[in-house]
C-alpha cells in the first residue's frame, strides 16, 4: 500500500516514539496530495493542538500505521515526517515519508513501552474500598503498582489515581485497569493491570514524561 492511497475518512494510528517510550494516537485522514503527503486530524489536549515539532526532542520519531483495506493486514510507514499546518483556519498534521508514495511495510503489534513513575497514589475498588499504593510505571495499555490489599484478586477492576508533573504541566490521573497479575514482594504486593480506558490526558502524560526522560539523560 502506498501513502497516497490513503483516503479521506480512513482511520490511521500515529505512533510517537521518544527514546524508549512510545504511544499511539488514533486519528482520521482528511486527504492526500503529492505536496504535503497525508493530512490527518491533529492531537488535541486541553483544547490546544499539540505541535510535536515545537520544542520536542530531536530524537522524537514517528510511524504511521493503518489497516490495508485490500488485504486486511496492518501496515506501517516508518520514520515519517510530521508537521503542523493550517489550512483555511484549521490545523492538521501533514505526514510524509522520505519519498512520497513509499510502500508501507508489514507491521506487527509491538510490546508497549512504559514510562517510569514511582510516585505515591491510591487505588479504588468497585465496591468502594480504597488503599494506598506506589505507582511504578504506566503505558497506554498497562499500569503496575505496589500495595498491601490482600483481597484484590486477578480479574478485579481498580481505578489507579496519582498526580505527577511532566514538562512543567500538572497531571492528576485516574486510570481504570483490570488486574492481570499479583505477586508478593518484600515491599508488598505487586499488581499489574491492563488499562481499560485510555484518554487524551493519559496519552499527553506519556508523551510529556517521555520528553522529560530524554531531556534528563
Amino acid at each position: 500500500m502506498k501513502l497516497e492511497q490513503l483516503v479521506a475518512g480512513q482511520i490511521v494510528t500515529l505512533e510517537v516514539m521518544i527514546g524508549g517510550s512510545s504511544f499511539e494516537i488514533k486519528t482520521e485522514v482528511v486527504g492526500t496530495n503529492s505536496g504535503t503527503g497525508a493530512l490527518v486530524k491533529p492531537y488535541v489536549y486541553n483544547g490546544t493542538v499539540v505541535d510535536f515539532t515545537n520544542g520536542s526532542p530531536k530524537s522524537m520519531r514517528f510511524s504511521l500505521h493503518c489497516i490495508d483495506p485490500n488485504t486486511g493486514g496492518r501496515v506501517v510507514w516508518k520514520n515519517v515526517g510530521v508537521n503542523l499546518v493550517n489550512f483555511k483556519g484549521v490545523d492538521y498534521y501533514a505526514i510524509d515519508s522520505s519519498s512520497f508514495g513509499t510502500i508501507a511495510a508489514s507491521s506487527e503489534r509491538r510490546e508497549d513501552s512504559r514510562v517510569i513513575v514511582k510516585t505515591p497514589g491510591s487505588a479504588s475498588m468497585e465496591d468502594g474500598r480504597r488503599f494506598s499504593i506506589e505507582v511504578l510505571d504506566v503505558s497506554d495499555s498497562g499500569v503496575s503498582f505496589i500495595g498491601n490489599a490482600n483481597r484484590v484478586t486477578i480479574g478485579d477492576v481498580v481505578e489507579v489515581n496519582f498526580a505527577d508533573v511532566a514538562q512543567d504541566t500538572d497531571f492528576s490521573l485516574a486510570i481504570t485497569a483490570r488486574i492481570v497479575r499479583a505477586e508478593v514482594e518484600r515491599e508488598g504486593i505487586l499488581f499489574a493491570g491492563k488499562v481499560l480506558e485510555r484518554d487524551n490526558k493519559l496519552l499527553a502524560y506519556l508523551c510529556f514524561k517521555g520528553m522529560d526522560a530524554k531531556a534528563n539523560k
